[in-house]
């Protein structure tokens, strides 16, 4: 039995799919610090998405973004959760913290402030643009220009400091 009920429902879903995933990847990643589990997490939201459609806001707005954002951060908090009580080795976030300290881009990008590293995740890595970061995160598209220029300036400028 299908998951979505209708043609339209389908429509609506791929159209929601597209729009969210880079941003539901980002979230998951920030949390599980690692691209398959973070992948993981974001199919598993995607599946419960689309088992409960009927509750779920069609259009692309805020509301829409929220809702998804929070659905991928609980599953991948739960999936931390379950992966550390599974863990007998050391913590995974002593793990991943060692892995990212071998980098020196990865260093700089740790040391900026989250609200920068945010910036330039969504618009670098996951290729958001200025306009829909903007409205993603309730800001002007100034202020969004001005963040990502300050922030580039910032890390380019501890990367050459070493």
């Amino acid at each position: 039995m299908p998951l979505l009920k209708s043609y339209e429902d389908e429509e609506a879903f791929e159209r929601l799919y597209h729009q969210y995933v880079k941003l539901m990847l980002y979230t998951a990643y920030q949390i599980l610090q690692n691209s398959e589990d973070a992948e993981d997490a974001v199919q598993t939201a995607f599946l419960r998405i689309a088992t409960h459609f009927s509750s779920v806001e069609k259009n692309i707005c805020p509301k829409t973004a929220n809702q998804f954002v929070i659905i991928v951060r609980n599953i991948a908090i739960d999936m931390y959760r379950k992966k550390k009580r599974e863990a007998s080795a050391p913590l995974l976030e002593e793990t991943v913290s060692e892995d990212f300290r071998t980098d020196s881009l990865d260093e700089a990008m740790q040391a900026l402030p989250q609200e920068m590293r945010d910036i330039l995740y969504l618009h670098h890595i996951y290729g958001l643009s200025v306009k829909e970061i903007a409205k993603l995160l309730n800001l002007k598209q100034d202020a969004v220009y001005k963040r990502l220029q300050r922030a580039a300036a910032r890390l380019k400028k501890m990367m050459e400091e070493g």
